[in-house]
């Protein structure tokens, strides 16, 4: 038998020609498995757990088979505070987390919630949890780590990369809220005489569709001819959900979605079951994503594509549409499993492709420029050809959002508009009386410069020309610490150049009501 060291960095080379592959059976790898872990275990200088390398194969295994799915091993839970959490006796933070290299990292905030406003945003690493580090490696556990009683908070710190190579520490007081507690549909009205906008922002709850059905029956009693419906952002949540929102615009019996796996129990078709079409809603719609539109919102973009019935306007969707599963096993670890794909009506595939990339590459595309060149695609039931295997397409796509001013950026990762706000809604208390009014006026030039003072004390130097930045950053935090998420986007509705492009679009949406024509 030969032995041989090798120095780090040195490589072998076979002197004979490479023997043919022949393929490896499961009882090889399991015996490779048991050799390497031994050798380790006898070998290595390190006191290495062998438990810990066990783990970390199972958690390496489970990754290699997609980037989604997870395993909580049993050591790591806490079983009374799981349960609490179960009861609804606890409430986590409105923070959706994906772990990308075996680090928490920010995919979303729930909108409407205190956190929206704390200036964390997706790709931030979040690196200590109350001054101790993170001890997790799920998203499902990290909840459990973070809840605790309503409104209480919690204190994080996260890292970010900066646009230009920097890195900055954010250390952020999150507030517990329970997501559904507000409404998903934070601000319906009307942008002119006839045209109505709704913003839909979760699919989490049973009260979604109920709430969308109130706001558009609103704006139908006030004159709305044609609709703009928001779910940029909008991360999904319940598929059932999904299914009702789409039956506020597809007729009884309608295809939403359908799914598949290896088992049959997989196999389904999801349908409208409760509609409102027979009231003849045949205005048009104009439906707004982007790369932030996931999962179950993907699905009603998708149907309403794929039958004709709203034209899609914006960036391309994430493209995350898988069915999971959580498995228990015997030492009480839970396996949580992508057993399935969803497909639109018309049989389109919204998964992006991850097998082919790294998992952080995966994260890292939700957000890259994607056009159509290689996407698998299928007709509408017009006839019009759409797109899949990156995310739902959008019919209209609108130019990507511009990088944000460096002093901004400064700015808020300091949180200066908040922390200015209560001192201005203190001062102005006569003056702030309703939204409307609010929303018709501009702040004075000498508020602007009492911020840009504020700001330049905290190291912020707003420069002189950024009059309208500075106007919408600050309106929307008053708005926000005033009349809450309600009032926040009310402002972000008047300014967003995306809407107005939206509204613009009408003229191909309304082709749709005739058969394309």
């Amino acid at each position: 038998m030969l032995a041989m060291v090798l120095l780090a960095g040195t490589s072998v080379s076979a002197q004979t020609a490479p023997a043919p592959v022949v393929r490896r059976t499961a009882y090889e790898d399991l015996q490779m498995f048991g050799q390497v872990l031994n050798q380790i275990r006898v070998n290595h200088p390190d006191s290495v757990d062998p438990h810990e390398l066990f783990m970390a194969a199972v958690e390496g295994m489970i990754h290699a088979a997609d980037p989604h799915s997870y395993v909580i091993p049993a050591m790591r839970l806490e079983p009374g505070k799981e349960q609490a959490m179960r009861d609804g006796k606890l409430v986590p933070v409105p923070i959706t987390f994906d772990f990308i290299g075996g680090a928490p990292v920010v995919v979303s905030v729930a909108a409407g919630t205190q956190a929206r406003l704390l200036d964390i945003l997706p790709g931030d690493e979040l690196t200590s949890i109350d001054g101790k580090p993170v001890l997790s490696n799920s998203g499902e556990e990290l909840d459990i780590i973070l809840a605790g009683p309503k409104s209480s908070t919690v204190r994080l710190v996260f890292e970010r990369r900066r646009s230009d190579g920097t890195f900055a520490q954010l250390d952020r007081a999150v507030k517990r809220e329970k997501v559904n507690d507000a409404t998903a549909v934070p601000v319906s009205t009307m942008l002119d005489a006839s045209t109505g906008y709704v913003r839909v922002t979760t699919f989490v709850g049973e009260r979604v569709a109920d709430d969308l059905h109130s706001a558009l029956d609103k704006l139908e009693k006030g004159g709305m001819q044609r609709l703009v419906l928001d779910l940029r952002d909008n991360g999904g949540g319940s598929v059932a959900e999904a299914a009702r929102v789409a039956g506020e615009f597809l007729p009884r019996g309608a295809v939403v979605y359908s799914s598949s796996g290896r088992k049959t129990e997989v196999t389904d078709t999801g349908r409208v079951s409760r509609s409102f079409w027979q009231s003849e809603r045949r205005y048009p719609i104009v439906v707004m994503v982007n790369a932030g539109t996931a999962s179950a919102s993907e699905l009603v973009a998708g149907a309403l594509q794929d039958h004709d019935r709203a034209l899609i306007v914006g960036r391309p969707t994430f493209g995350k549409s898988l069915l999971m599963r959580g498995f228990p096993m015997a030492d009480g670890s839970v396996l949580v499993l992508v057993i399935g794909q969803v497909r639109t009506p018309c049989g389109r595939v919204v998964q992006r492709e991850y097998r082919t990339i790294s998992r952080r590459e995966y994260y890292r595309m939700a957000r890259a420029e994607r056009d159509t060149a290689g996407r698998p695609s299928c007709k509408t039931d017009a006839g019009r050809v759409a797109y899949g295997g990156g995310g739902i397409y959008p019919d209209v796509m609108l130019p990507a959002e511009l990088a944000r001013p460096r002093w901004l950026v400064r700015a808020d990762e300091q949180q200066l508009a908040m922390s200015w706000s209560g001192s201005y809604i203190d001062a102005n208390r006569a003056t702030l009386t309703t939204l409307d009014a609010f929303m018709a006026a501009s702040l004075s030039p000498a508020t602007l410069a009492d911020f840009r003072s504020f700001a330049s004390k905290q190291g912020v130097d707003v420069p002189a020309d950024a009059d309208d930045v500075v106007q919408q950053s600050l309106r929307q935090s008053i708005a926000y610490a005033k009349w809450g998420a309600e009032g926040a986007y009310r402002v972000d509705v008047g300014r967003d150049q995306a809407i107005k492009d939206a509204v613009a679009s009408f003229s191909e949406a309304s082709k749709l009501l005739n058969g394309g024509h």
